[in-house]
């Protein structure tokens, strides 16, 4: 590999040397060193310097002073448990991305380019200070044209290009430590790729509009969430427009007070807000800190700045329903299992060591009442054994003990005796039962159903198939067994199954369908017609069980 390819242009040899530059004078000059080894790369030494400062401090010093790509990895890197250690993390989640505004001629230009009209012709209104300013963008509250409140993010000039830059010269970086720190169990270019994914796409203001409309529609139906509209006739890739929403940041609780709100409802309200995103729609809000959720005059509570979201699946989903009950039930073997399932352990990790340090955060959670567990307190625990041992988590599951976290320092803020381990109790309970529910397992499989029932449906025809083919080809099988009649009536045997075994899937995906639609005689408030397939099915399933347990049992 040839390391001074990137380094053709003056731009990245000079933003290189400041990267090193603010790394020895923060006391990481050996990064410094390992870096100009074989001295590939243009590198004027500099001597170093020891920093009586914690390490952990002298990163994110070192992260803030290298700007707004370093501040963003930092604060995507404390949700990676598994790479660093809990004092780090903590210390990353300091981070912070206030920065000075720039002045608005800058800003009007980039909303006129973006928007393709003068902004008096756009906004009725521009208030020319922004009410808030961010490395990436700064955020203003206008007037549209058509007489809404709205809030409008631009993104800072030349902001792409920088971190852009940045990366380029990161990934190249991670190359060098890649070759250079053979020894090391970190995959420094998976790493710096994986950070840089995400964060590219918080310079796309459109998908963070998706993000709000995704949630939007998840709660249209909740009567104390309220998510605001995105205008996308005013948005773009790097202008964003929301509808404005009046409220008083939770972080106001003497403001909430004064305006009569109820404290302990608003907390509550927040931890079933975060544990329906997290256990029902499988897409949660990943920074839910106080400046981002508001209260409205009607006591709803409402999520602002969409830019980063976290992903779980169904099955993922779950497996963190089956871990906590685990935990509660304070089933060590169990936890490792449900682990392995996930691939979360490698195949190095010394299994019996692992069980040890589990049984420990596990007793804890057995012993201690529920609402005197603190999310806090607890994630740094599984923090630390994921980084022990390495543990191959979701990315998203380090960012969902994050919101649950935060959210929890929210509600503990409105109300002293706000416990989410108690509410998540409850809730995931509920969830957990409802995994049992057969009409619900069905509905939800119904897809994978329906393929089973077209594959068993070309069964006979595929056999068919090849039983024409062999005759057509004229090949002679010769079977040497001497229970000719066995072999046919347990032939006949399994055919018989297998056709009852079509009919029961056939009669189980058609009231399936039947439940799910509405009108018809109903019991309990279930489809008649459906209720009756599902016992023929069911009795058809229990002759076969039978078939196979007693009568094949007495034939041997």
């Amino acid at each position: 590999m040839k390391l001074l390819s990137i380094f053709s242009s003056r731009k990245y040899i000079k933003r290189y040397k400041e990267i090193l530059k603010v790394l020895t004078k923060n006391g990481f000059g050996f990064i410094s060193e390992v870096l100009s080894k074989k001295k590939s790369i243009p590198f004027v030494y500099i001597r170093k310097n020891d920093v009586p400062v914690a390490l952990s401090e002298r990163i994110r010093i070192t992260l803030e002073e290298l700007g707004p790509t370093f501040v963003k990895m930092g604060q995507l890197l404390s949700t990676r448990p598994d790479l660093l250690p809990n004092d780090i993390i903590v210390e990353l989640s300091k981070l912070q991305d206030n920065v000075p505004p720039i002045e608005f001629e800058t800003i009007k230009k980039i909303i006129e380019e973006e928007l393709k009209d003068d902004v008096s012709n756009l906004f009725i209104c521009f208030d020319e200070k922004p009410i808030a300013s961010a490395s990436i963008g700064q955020v203003y509250k206008a007037r549209t044209r058509e007489g809404y409140d709205v809030v409008v993010k631009v993104q800072r000039p030349g902001i792409y290009d920088k971190i852009t830059s940045d990366i380029i010269i990161l990934k190249t970086i991670a190359k060098i430590l890649n070759e250079r720190l053979t020894d090391s169990p970190i995959d420094f270019v998976d790493v710096v790729n994986e950070l840089s994914e995400s964060l590219l796409n918080e310079l796309d203001y459109t998908l963070e509009g998706n993000n709000a409309d995704k949630f939007r529609e998840n709660f249209i139906n909740e009567t104390y969430v309220y998510i605001p509209k995105i205008y996308w006739e005013y948005t773009t890739k790097k202008v964003l427009t929301m509808e404005y929403i009046d409220g008083i940041s939770v972080k106001n609780k003497h403001k909430l007070i004064e305006n009569g709100f109820d404290l302990k409802k608003i907390a509550y309200n927040g931890a079933m807000s975060i544990l329906m995103q997290i256990f029902e729609f499988g897409f949660f809000h990943g920074d839910p800190h106080p400046g981002n959720i508001l209260i409205k005059s009607d006591g709803k509570l409402s999520y602002i700045d969409f830019g980063i979201v976290g992903y779980i699946d169904r099955s993922n989903r779950q497996m963190i329903v089956e871990l906590f009950k685990a935990f509660i039930d304070n089933d060590t073997d169990e936890v490792v299992s449900i682990l392995s399932d996930m691939d979360a352990i490698r195949d190095e990790t010394n299994i019996k060591h692992l069980k040890y340090d589990l049984s420990g955060i596990i007793n804890y959670f057995y012993n201690t009442p529920l609402k005197n567990i603190n999310i806090s307190d607890s994630a740094k625990k599984i923090s630390s054994i994921i980084y022990k041992y390495k543990l191959m988590m979701p990315a998203e599951f380090t960012l969902l003990l994050k919101s649950l976290a935060t959210i929890e320092g929210v509600g503990k803020e409105l109300d002293p005796d706000f416990s989410i381990s108690d509410i998540a109790r409850d809730f995931i309970r509920k969830i957990y039962m409802s995994n049992f529910n057969f009409v619900k397992t069905i509905n939800e499989n119904a897809k994978d159903l329906h393929k089973i029932y077209v594959h068993l449906k070309k069964l006979p025809s595929k056999l068919h198939s090849i039983i024409s083919k062999i005759l057509k080809d004229n090949v002679r099988v010769k079977l040497d067994i001497e229970e000719t009649e066995k072999m046919k009536y347990d032939l006949n045997l399994m055919i018989n199954k297998m056709i009852i075994s079509i009919i029961a899937a056939s009669l189980i995906i058609g009231s399936s369908l039947i439940m799910s639609s509405d009108g018809g005689y109903m019991i309990y408030g279930y489809n008649a017609v459906g209720l009756i397939g599902y016992l023929i099915s069911f009795f058809l399933c229990m002759m076969i069980v039978y078939n196979i347990i007693f009568v094949e049992k007495r034939r041997k």
